[in-house]
């Protein structure tokens, strides 16, 4: 196996994101389908042959925009960082990170879901992407269950109910619904109103 030197890494990191942002940017224009890698390199000013160098296929790119979609990489870096906060400023700082993030690639989004669900491997592709972003959520989750600081509860459906409720929003919000577009910004707040406080409790 080949150990790149540090410039050398830096510099095909920077050339993968040149490309997955162009390649980002018509896939929302255009969806999936009608994208060719020859517009993607037009798009990023690349050679077409270039593009294969850093992704094998146009496939490989969709892989890799979801899993920036999801900052698979990032999770356990990101909890590690709040592990001294109490729970429910772990939970409000989580859903603000990720409803910014998801706000940023709602057009991505809205381009590349039907593709995913349409096709079985890439649905499996994607579960096994996300699997270490989940594991690292379900074991911070049963490490504050343990400390007392949630109630006790499965981590790994835990982790599942507030990935598919951040994720369920996003498909109103693509789908133009009035209200969730209109307070994007207020839904982290809530959403951790809700589910410390209950239905019960006063909000907004």
């Amino acid at each position: 196996m080949r150990v790149h030197s540090v410039s050398e890494q830096e510099r095909i990191d920077r050339r993968r994101a040149q490309i997955l942002a162009a390649a980002s940017r018509v896939f929302a224009r255009q969806g999936f389908h009608r994208t060719t890698v020859r517009e993607i390199a037009r798009e990023a000013g690349l050679a077409d042959g270039t593009i294969y160098l850093y992704f094998a296929s146009k496939r490989e790119l969709l892989l890799a925009l979801l899993g920036q979609l999801g900052r698979v990489d990032e999770r356990p870096a990101d909890f590690a960082a709040m592990a001294g906060v109490d729970a429910r400023t772990f939970i409000d700082a989580y859903l603000r990170r990720r409803f910014a993030d998801l706000g940023e690639w709602r057009q991505l989004f809205a381009a590349v879901i039907p593709e995913v669900l349409a096709d079985a491997g890439l649905r499996a592709a994607q579960i096994a992407q996300a699997t270490p972003a989940f594991e690292a959520a379900e074991a911070e989750l049963a490490r504050r269950m343990e400390a007392g600081e949630l109630p006790r509860r499965d981590p790994a459906l835990a982790t599942r109910v507030v990935a598919s409720t951040i994720i369920g929003l996003l498909v109103f919000d693509v789908m133009g619904d009035p209200v969730v577009r209109a307070r994007w910004e207020d839904l982290p707040a809530f959403l951790a109103g809700l589910w410390f406080d209950g239905l019960g409790s006063e909000g907004r």
